[in-house]
């Protein structure tokens, strides 16, 4: 029975991938949260819960005592907000992370760590439509990115010393969950249940801005072969590898919705725009090496998260 610890284990990505590997029979998890809320489900079998902060060394301590795999999705902020307190963005993300690293080199264990980069923040902006490898330049354009970069360099590091193994997944845009209307990451969850209750779907940049959007389901899987690694160190782009704009994405919604909806475009001070226009993925690294591929299709993909929010 493999070990496997969750950070972040209540976000949006924490939440998906949580339900997903405690189904596996032949993985044990401890799914971690900084903070319990009330309404967490019950631990089942092969899964319970632990109270950990990142930031404390005893509690790294003792998450790498439970682990063989370490799968950290554990990240505050989003790109949209970083850029405002680039000290606290590196407080509260990258400091964190080293000091898990340092539990783990303490430990004289060989933990493998699969770590949830962003294929839409490190890559940065280029001028040409193809799509980004993980051999292509990293120029992030904001402090999220920059955070995300940089913890894989660390991971690089003491992969190259020998004393952890790292799978780096670069996630696309991910959907397939209902979110909250103040959250300001992941567009389509957020949309959908503005959508259903009948609110105007609040758009961030360009409608011409072109995402990578991956199903958490797919994703879900990436994360389920990335936990069997044993390789010293690899980077993986994990995303549909097809490009949809800002504006397609908005028609394919209203055609799915069967109704037009008011979109309020909100325009912030503070480099809400620095975002990359065009994120898209190469996957072919992934479907060599993982055997792995997207199967859900953004129109499918809609559907079910509009069949799901007519059930609430």
């Amino acid at each position: 029975m493999t070990r496997v610890v969750l950070l972040g284990a209540t976000g949006f990505l924490g939440g998906v991938l949580r339900k997903h590997l405690s189904a596996v029979e032949d993985l044990h998890l401890t799914a971690v949260a900084r903070t319990m809320p009330p309404d967490l489900p019950d631990a089942e079998d092969r899964m319970h819960w632990l109270q950990a902060d990142l930031g404390s060394p005893v509690d790294c301590d003792e998450l790498v005592s439970r682990a063989d795999v370490l799968v950290h999705l554990a990240h505050r902020g989003t790109p949209l907000t970083s850029n405002a307190d680039l000290p606290s963005d590196a407080a509260l993300n990258l400091l964190p992370t080293l000091t898990l690293l340092q539990a783990i080199r303490r430990s004289g264990r060989q933990v493998h760590v699969v770590y949830s980069s962003s294929g839409g923040a490190v890559y940065g902006d280029r001028s040409s439509a193809a799509p980004f490898r993980e051999t292509d330049a990293c120029m992030p354009r904001s402090s999220y990115g920059i955070q995300k970069l940089a913890a894989e360099h660390y991971l690089r590091l003491a992969a190259d010393e020998g004393w952890l193994t790292t799978t780096v997944l670069r996630v696309g845009n991910p959907y397939g969950v209902l979110l909250p209307p103040e959250r300001r990451q992941s567009f389509i969850g957020v949309a959908v249940a503005n959508i259903a209750r009948g609110w105007p779907v609040q758009l961030f940049g360009d409608l011409a801005n072109v995402r990578d959007y991956l199903h958490v389901d797919d994703m879900a899987i990436a994360f389920e072969l990335a936990v069997r690694r044993r390789q010293a160190f690899e980077i993986f782009n994990v995303g549909s590898g097809v490009g949809h704009s800002v504006r397609e994405v908005i028609a394919l919604l209203e055609r799915t919705a069967g109704c037009s909806f008011a979109v309020d475009h909100i325009d912030e001070i503070g480099g809400a725009w620095e975002l990359p226009r065009w994120a898209v993925l190469d996957v072919s690294l992934a479907k060599r090496e993982l055997g792995w591929r997207a199967r859900v299709g953004l129109e499918e993909g809609v559907r079910r998260l509009f069949a799901e929010a007519r059930k609430t």
